[in-house]
């Protein structure tokens, strides 16, 4: 553990001192709250290290395709590992076990996004399409694996509480990330597929938003919006499974 937490200190050893106060504190704050819960909910534990699974293969998937496509970039800055320490952004994994511990309905975080050099890419626009959807699969897939758990062992997921919390969850989390970074509006995967797919004009749009792009989603989150945008498609892609579970 000891060995863990110096790693990721030197991983983020350029951080602003005051940034690192502000995390530090939060962590605290988190601490303090997730042991009383943790008492009362071990289960969460498990929530948490599935988020941080799942979030960890959506950027790993993007920076092993860029590789597949000519672009190095994520390998040579040690970004092509499973090691949790090299993707882990401090804010993208307090918020969601924030919300997490408060029983939010509504989960999302994120990890430092695996960096890519579009021009060193083989089949230029085809390959960021692949680049961009990549993090989206591997979500998908994963949701599907947790359906497939429970088709082929419905007995084991009935009766065990463990593995009934960590399937739903491993499909729930891996669902709404999924459909969430679909959405076209930057730095989230779906401005990125929207931009290989268009015209210039659409290209010129996507670029003109990224600067707007964090702030429309926080308001849209803000407002409610978000889920509401995200509520339907989930629905659907839940019945989906369902009936391929039957």
């Amino acid at each position: 553990m000891k060995e863990f937490f110096e790693n990721f200190k030197y991983v983020n050893r350029d951080m602003p001192r005051s940034t690192k106060i502000i995390y530090g504190g939060l962590a605290g704050l988190l601490l303090v709250f997730m042991t009383g819960r943790l008492i009362k909910t071990p289960t969460i534990l498990i929530m948490i290290g599935i988020l941080m699974v799942s979030i960890i293969l959506h950027e790993l998937a993007h920076g092993v395709t860029a590789y597949l496509n000519g672009d190095s970039t994520a390998k040579v800055m040690g970004r092509l590992t499973l090691n949790p320490i090299k993707h882990i952004d401090p804010l993208g994994m307090l918020l969601p076990i924030g919300l997490i511990l408060m029983g939010s309905s509504f989960v999302i975080g994120w990890a430092k996004p695996v960096p890519v050099n579009y021009r060193n890419l083989k089949k230029g626009e085809f390959s960021v399409f692949m680049v961009s959807i990549a993090g989206v699969v591997v979500n998908f897939t994963l949701a599907f694996l947790g359906a497939t758990i429970i088709k082929i062992f419905p007995e084991i997921y009935m009766t065990n509480d463990i593995v009934h919390t960590a399937t739903v969850y491993l499909i729930r989390i891996n669902l709404v990330l999924g459909i969430f970074n679909l959405l076209p509006i930057p730095p989230l995967d779906g401005s990125k597929i929207l931009w290989s797919l268009g015209g210039d004009w659409i290209k010129d749009m996507v670029e003109n938003l990224d600067r707007y792009g964090f702030f429309i989603i926080i308001v849209l989150s803000y407002l409610g919006i978000l889920w509401k945008i995200i509520d339907p498609i989930f629905g659907f892609l839940v019945n989906v499974l369902n009936m391929y579970i039957q």
